[in-house]
């Protein structure tokens, strides 16, 4: 299918890039602020007096109200009208962050970013869901990635060096015009079936076995534990290296930057060679990428950021995808956006935890072992999917 407007309904082509890309605008929506951590927890430390503790604690409540959003729209994500849902989640998206952006009360901004998480965790499941009923959902997730990661890096570079003197409410403003983005875009999506009462009916009812969902969502949950562990305090690990603060965020934004356009790789190559192996040979590298911040060596660190961005984006894409070729409705799609939101806000509430009188490699060890358990349960699902279906997408 090509990706250009349907001339009587202003329509893109459902399957076509253009629609893929604006899928992956909506779902990035409620969780770009994840890409952009270690300037959330940095910009509240140096600027609003926060300790490092409370900044994660910050990102955490947030992220924790955008798992169970995720996990609230799973009950009544088919009964739903998906498009109507998302144009008034995005205006709420909004809100949120124009009053983040007015708020210098913690315990205010506590509430208002989780609050915020409630509405963006259901904005991702329902985006999640969408996407499900798409072939080749890993092309999609790539592309979000990429864009997410691109995003993430401009966000770096750009806001960083405004903090001191705008403050932090220019990080919730940034955000703001993405939402607004992505409600220009919602009108051009196509009507996908996600409803039970939908025109369409795509696939048959059906799900894999329960021990395959159960590993494959688990190991999704301590990959993003694991990884979002790690990057929420890269910044100031690198800090902690004596490394300046202007070097340390240019690195991050250089490693987002190539890691974005990375995961456009996966968009390409999609399953060709199965599942099993990308994943486990992006997670090992990713492993190495975060042990070497611990090496207090400039060049080091950069390699080491640049590393966590490629390797990054190679498997989260297989993983999500995984998570969306588990059933053939699109449900368990939501519950994975539950399940990645979950681990995401975990990792760093444990990694604020742990820090203990600021010991910042606690984290890191912390990270490495999360992931490795994450390699682990991913095996068996991999397998079972590679041999239903090593390249295309699954039908149960």
């Amino acid at each position: 299918m090509n990706s250009s407007l349907t001339s009587s309904t202003f329509r893109l082509s459902r399957e076509g890039i253009s629609a893929r890309i604006a899928l992956a605008v909506l779902a990035s929506a409620g969780i770009l602020y994840a890409n952009i951590t270690p300037v959330i927890v940095s910009g509240l430390v140096q600027s609003a007096g926060y300790t490092s503790e409370a900044a994660g604690y910050v990102f955490s409540s947030n992220m924790y109200g955008t798992a169970l959003g995720g996990l609230a729209i799973t009950f009544v994500i088919r009964r739903i009208n998906w498009r109507k849902t998302a144009a008034v989640l995005l205006t709420m998206l909004i809100l949120a962050d124009i009053l983040s952006a007015l708020t210098d009360n913690p315990s205010a901004l506590y509430s208002i970013r989780f609050i915020h998480g409630l509405v963006g965790g259901a904005l991702i499941g329902v985006g999640f869901s969408v996407i499900s009923h798409i072939r080749n959902p890993e092309t999609t997730f790539a592309i979000l990635i990429a864009i997410q990661l691109s995003l993430g890096g401009a966000g770096t570079a750009l806001l960083m060096p405004l903090i001191a003197s705008q403050g932090t409410g220019i990080i919730w403003l940034s955000l703001l015009g993405f939402s607004v983005f992505s409600l220009i875009l919602l009108p051009l999506l196509d009507d996908y079936a996600v409803t039970e009462n939908g025109a369409q009916t795509e696939k048959p009812a059906g799900r894999a076995p329960l021990v395959v969902i159960v590993l494959a969502l688990s190991a999704l949950f301590f990959f993003q534990a694991g990884q979002l562990a790690a990057f929420a305090y890269v910044i100031e690990i690198g800090i902690s290296h004596l490394f300046s603060p202007e070097f340390v965020s240019l690195s991050v934004a250089i490693a987002l930057w190539i890691g974005g356009p990375t995961a456009l790789f996966v968009a390409w190559w999609s399953t060709r060679s199965g599942r099993t192996l990308p994943i486990l040979g992006g997670t090992l590298f990713m492993v190495i990428s975060i042990a070497m911040l611990l090496l207090p060596t400039s060049w080091i660190f950069i390699v080491a950021n640049i590393g966590f961005g490629i390797f990054f984006s190679l498997t989260i894409p297989y993983l999500l995808g995984i998570a969306s070729e588990l059933d053939n409705t699109g449900q368990i799609a939501a519950v994975a956006s539950f399940i990645s939101s979950l681990g995401l806000a975990t990792g760093p509430a444990i990694a604020a935890m742990i820090l203990g009188g600021g010991e910042l490699s606690h984290v890191i060890y912390f990270a490495i072992g999360v992931l490795l358990i994450s390699a682990l349960l991913i095996v068996f699902p991999t397998r079972i999917l590679d041999t239903k279906a090593r390249r295309g997408s699954i039908e149960w």
